[in-house]
């Protein structure tokens, strides 16, 4: 502790001082070299060692008599320190338990899984969510407990996955979407051509957007000023810490190496963020009002649990980052870059036609996909009609599960001008018949009622597809077995057969094997093809 070594430091420094008495030395005994200087120390410092004792008596406020010994002053010096010391409040502080380093308390892995949620990674979250249900089972009641049946995927599930991709064709440039102002619908009359007052809102359009832009500009600018006066202080701090000198009131050592960041440190260097903007942005452009709604009810029915009750609460502040461990921030690191959060439990998965935006689906794993078809249609003048459909596709197999009805900017904009209609009420009714598909057929149900055999069966089928070291698989065992559907020996054997000796460790072996062993199947995931 700095206080035990400052005090090693005062005692070693009085009894070095000059000031203070010390032992007769060779030099100064008659007995001893033969050497003699022909004055005394008295004679040369004009004092004697009872006056400098004195002395410190009277600085120090002691009570001992003229000429005690040095032992007597150092006692008074160290009992004078500590009384600051403990006044000042820093032996308090050195001594709380808060000053302990954080420690991880709970399963490790679930406390990661939310972490890595928390930073945009949604995969790895997902597999480290699985592997906390196996490697941490006897902790794993409440998230095996969350389980739901998905009639459509034919599976358990804890949170179905989510994608969502578009395409545009046509020869205009600026999709002009439906904005929430109905003057911001295309800039349309009633006739369906632009007038005066289409001029007008173009304009307004244009000015609003331009304003839009600038304050995003503004908003990313000052985020980076504050995010670099963040890491200059860290730092600063750092550097205050490691280059100490030696002593109370030291000078400091401006060449001291820092020490290493803490894996907090090094996971909040990465820049990571739960939800891309870039995403936000890009679909907003093109989609405007009709992504704002779609977003918004995908986002309520997960929230609710429709799509599966795991981590419908996560939040950029989720999990507990001062306690992570360095071996979840290299697997971070390490692991395949994921698609983009567009929201929580979606993931953005590019601009393409729909048969290639599946393929990239599938390789990521997601269940479902959302893909939007928008043609842009140059009209009179600047104006461009917007018109896009949005189509549910089950992406295991490719297969269309339905469509919205045609959202048209300039149908819009005439309903607008001869119903009085908002932008809100018309998308809303134009993705109404898709939202009525996904409550019918995706939304989760309770688990039914199971018995060994049906489970076996089950089990059976997911070993035969193969698929190799897959923690999915595993974590259904381990649902099973929590159900009191499969027995030792079955559960022993079904994770031989996925994982071998390592998949048996994640049962038997130590904590930090188990643990490191989790993070290696979660970063070398298998192909989502041989996960079901």
């Amino acid at each position: 502790m700095i206080l035990t070594f400052s005090m090693v430091v005062l005692v070693a420094g009085l009894w070095s001082n000059p000031l203070v008495a010390q032992p007769p030395s060779p030099q100064s005994d008659p007995g001893g070299s033969g050497y003699d200087p022909g004055y005394s120390e008295e004679d040369m410092l004009g004092y004697s060692e009872e006056d400098m004792l004195g002395s410190y008596d009277s600085g120090y406020g002691g009570s001992r008599r003229r000429g005690g010994s040095t032992s007597d002053v150092v006692a008074n010096l160290l009992t004078s320190t500590l009384g600051s010391v403990s006044s000042s409040g820093e032996l308090s502080q050195m001594l709380s338990p808060d000053a302990a380093p954080p420690v991880q308390s709970g399963p490790v892995l679930s406390n990661e899984s939310l972490v890595a949620y928390s930073i945009g990674n949604y995969p790895l979250a997902m597999e480290l969510y699985f592997g906390h249900m196996v490697a941490e089972y006897e902790n794993a009641s409440n998230e095996l407990n969350l389980a739901k049946f998905s009639r459509l995927m034919k599976r358990p599930v804890w949170q179905l996955r989510w994608g969502i991709s578009y395409t545009v064709r046509g020869e205009a440039t600026d999709p002009q979407p439906i904005r929430e102002s109905a003057t911001r619908g295309g800039g349309f009359d009633s006739s369906g051509f632009a007038g005066e007052e289409g001029d007008m809102a173009m304009q307004e359009q244009m000015m609003q957007q331009q304003m839009m832009q600038e304050e995003q500009m503004m908003q990313q600018q000052m985020m980076q000023e504050e995010q670099m006066m963040q890491e200059q202080m860290m730092q600063e701090q750092m550097m205050m810490e490691n280059s100490f000198g030696s002593g109370m009131g030291g000078r400091r050592n401006n060449n001291a190496p820092l020490a290493p960041p803490t894996p907090a440190e090094r996971l909040a260097s990465g820049e990571r963020t739960m939800l891309s903007e870039a995403v936000e942005t890009e679909l907003d452009e093109t989609l405007g009002l009709v992504i704002a709604v779609l977003g918004e009810e995908l986002s309520s029915r997960y929230a609710q649990g429709d799509f599966g009750r795991a981590m419908t609460d996560i939040t950029a502040e989720s999990g507990v980052k001062e306690t992570i461990s360095a071996a979840f921030v290299d697997a971070v690191e390490s692991s395949p870059e994921p698609l983009p959060l567009w929201r929580p439990g979606i993931q953005f998965v590019g601009k393409d036609a729909s048969d290639q935006n599946t393929l990239v689906a599938r390789k990521a794993g997601i269940d479902l996909m959302l893909h939007f078809d928008v043609l842009l249609k140059p009209i009179r003048g600047d104006f461009v009609q917007n018109i896009c459909r949005c189509r549910l596709i089950h992406v295991p197999t490719g297969k269309s599960l339905g469509v919205s009805k045609s959202i048209d900017s300039l149908e819009f904009a005439q309903k607008t001008r001869l119903r009085g209609m908002s932008g809100r009420e018309y998308v809303s009714e134009q993705l109404s018949n898709l939202m009525g598909i996904i409550d019918r057929e995706v939304k989760t149900i309770d688990l039914p009622a199971l018995t060994p055999e049906v489970a076996k069966r089950r089990i059976g089928t997911l070993l035969a597809s193969g698929g190799g070291k897959n923690l999915r698989t595993l974590a259904e065992v381990r649902l099973y077995q929590s159900l009191n559907l499969l027995s030792e020996p079955d559960v022993l054997m079904a994770f031989d057969i996925v994982g071998g000796e390592e998949a048996l460790q994640m049962v038997y072996g130590p904590e930090e094997e188990r643990l490191a062993l989790v993070h290696q199947w979660a970063v070398k995931r298998p192909p989502a093809e041989a996960t079901e």
